[in-house]
């Protein structure tokens, strides 16, 4: 019986949707006003506005350092409209009330944003003046900055940006400015048309995100029952020692030739039939896959838990059985290192447009190619700027991967909920469905909605291809000199657990270290490297917060104490190390 494409209802060898006629480029905003800013350390209130200008809080009676209420004032009173906290800013523990959820007398809430990145969205009671209040660790990560680095660093990030993304200005958060520096480069030809609504629907509903997972047994070892540790405390109290690896730059590297809409869905004889042809094709493939016999490392292929809220699992059990939606990449990955995997349908993406100057011919589509080759760009100009001081570099950098990272998550939104705070029961939305009280506070969410100007940049598909080839990289990717480098090269009962593009070991791993010193990082982009070691013997880390702290502990102590206490071979002789040489690329 011939398949039907259940896309389109038509039948035949998937055959693609009919091309609407209108167009589907992402329209950039291009006349984008500075917003007026004030920098300012979250405990003393003393900040500087863009311009330079100092400011000193207005802190109410009998109070030592300002409270929001006195920050709002302030902003208000010197005409800024976004308050930029730098320094210590309270962590929002869960069980406790968020630091942005606290009486302001003479300001409402306008619609918070309590997840990460966290703003704050007030309005003056008497004026209708609105004022937003964010952090700089946004834009700028764990860099520690006070208020006039952090305007030093945003002056120093708009001008590499402009630099590389002409006509381009930086907005209200680093996923609106990274996507309409999508925009700006989008390839002239290509006019990206989204995925059906049936199909975006499934990318959500069956597509995860990072492989994150502690393999010590303990309380973060997941309770799946195909899931085995890897480190047993009991047997392996210490460790020698402990490795922070991870990629850098990653998702820059990910951004390649990625395929687009229309898609078009194959059965399982097509399915094979392309997988044969095409072993990386653009496209996402429904296995059956088992765990070898003879398996002792960790898991490939992420499975969901039957109650989804639990999240991902990656069965690694000898001989376990499982089925998931797969990329083609950790396909070949899977087959390479021996898992028996039988692909039953797929979704393959489009990878061809027609020519810009010849509409005869067809060219590969490459939606985030330019976009991706600036931010490298402008990444490696920052590194290279002689007289720009360190922490300066660090901050734009850190700028730059929360533009990539933040983009990325965007291409996927759906909108994000808003909390509104108040205490008077007047104010609260009749037709809130979860009002809940925290202490005098009536605090209630709403549905999260989708900005209309932002819309044409929803693409699911995007996203879900470059979080599924991080996947892959994490555990197999190619390194200099014939390397591979990944979790899956380096021996199992090293490996404490991995998280987004992190690998966290007990040992060395080898390929991770500069050429000139017999790894495999040659400084590409992409490259999976050192970050930090520690030297043992260290307790072993039974949860995933445990690792967290060696992580931070190794993250600031560097690499210098693992080329000190290591002798390594020059590349080309392997006489010193053991690395599986197979595995596909990603």
């Amino acid at each position: 019986m011939p398949y039907q494409n259940r896309t389109t209802g038509n039948r035949g060898r998937g055959s693609a949707p009919k091309r609407e006629s209108a167009r589907f480029r992402p329209t950039p905003f291009r006349h984008v006003g500075r917003i007026p800013t004030l920098w300012a350390d979250y405990t003393t209130g003393q900040g500087v506005l863009g311009n330079g200008q100092r400011v000193q809080p207005k802190i109410g009676a009998r109070r030592k350092n300002p409270n929001l209420q006195d920050m709002l004032d302030t902003a208000a009173d010197v005409g800024a409209e976004r308050i930029m906290f730098t320094g210590k800013v309270p962590a929002a523990d869960q069980g406790q009330r968020h630091w942005l959820l606290v009486q302001t007398p003479g300001w409402s809430s306008h619609g918070h944003w309590l997840g990460t990145p966290i703003t704050g969205r007030f309005e003056r009671t008497a004026t209708g003046q609105k004022v937003e209040v964010r952090t700089a660790s946004e834009w700028f990560g764990s860099t520690p900055l006070n208020p006039d680095q952090a305007r030093t660093a945003w002056d120093a990030l708009e001008t590499v940006v402009g630099a590389f993304f002409p006509d381009a200005k930086l907005m209200k958060t680093p996923a609106r400015t990274g996507a309409n520096l999508w925009a700006l480069s989008l390839p002239a030809n290509v006019d990206p048309m989204p995925v059906t609504s049936d199909i975006a629907e499934e990318l959500h509903r069956t597509s995860g995100q990072h492989h994150i997972e502690h393999l010590v047994a303990g309380p973060s070892l997941d309770t799946h029952e195909d899931c085995v540790a890897l480190v047993d405390p009991e047997q392996t109290p210490k460790i020698p020692g402990f490795g922070y690896v991870d990629g850098r730059f990653m998702y820059a590297a990910l951004c390649r030739e990625l395929g687009i809409g229309p898609a078009i869905r194959l059965n399982k004889a097509d399915t094979w039939d392309m997988l044969e042809r095409d072993p990386y094709a653009r496209a996402r493939i429904y296995v059956q896959f088992r765990v070898p016999e003879t398996w002792n490392h960790i898991g490939i292929f992420g499975c969901q838990h039957a109650d989804v809220r639990h999240g991902w699992y990656y069965p690694n059990r000898p001989g376990a059985i499982g089925e998931t939606w797969a990329d083609a990449a950790e396909i070949q990955i899977a087959r390479a290192h021996g898992w028996m995997v039988d692909p039953q349908e797929a979704v393959v993406f489009t990878t061809r447009v027609p020519g810009l100057h010849d509409k005869t011919k067809t060219v590969t589509a490459r939606p985030l190619d330019t976009w991706a080759s600036r931010l490298i760009k402008a990444r490696e100009a920052v590194d290279a700027d002689m007289e720009m001081p360190q922490i300066i570099k660090t901050a734009v950098s850190g700028a730059m991967r929360a533009m990539l990272i933040q983009t990325i998550g965007n291409f996927a939104s759906r909108g994000r909920r808003q909390t509104f705070v108040s205490y008077d029961p007047k104010d609260v939305d009749p037709n809130a469905s979860d009002v809940r009280r925290q202490g005098k506070a009536f605090v209630w969410t709403t549905t999260p909605v989708v900005d209309p100007a932002t819309q044409k940049f929803y693409r699911p598909e995007l996203a879900m291809q470059v979080w599924a080839r991080g996947r892959a990289r994490l555990l197999s990717g190619p390194m200099a000199n014939g390397l591979k480098g990944g979790a899956l090269h380096v021996p199992a009962h090293t490996l404490l657990g991995v998280r987004g593009d992190a690998i966290y070991t007990t040992e060395l791993p080898q390929w991770s270290l500069p050429v000139e010193r017999g790894g495999g990082d040659d400084g590409k982009i992409g490259r999976m490297r050192l970050q930090g070691w520690l030297d043992g013997p260290i307790k072993t880390p039974l949860t995933e917060a445990d690792r967290n702290t060696l992580r931070q502990k190794a993250a600031a102590r560097g690499v210098d104490g693992a080329f000190s206490d290591h002798e390594f071979t020059t590349p080309g002789d392997n006489s010193s190390y053991e690395i599986d040489m197979e595995g596909a690329e990603a």
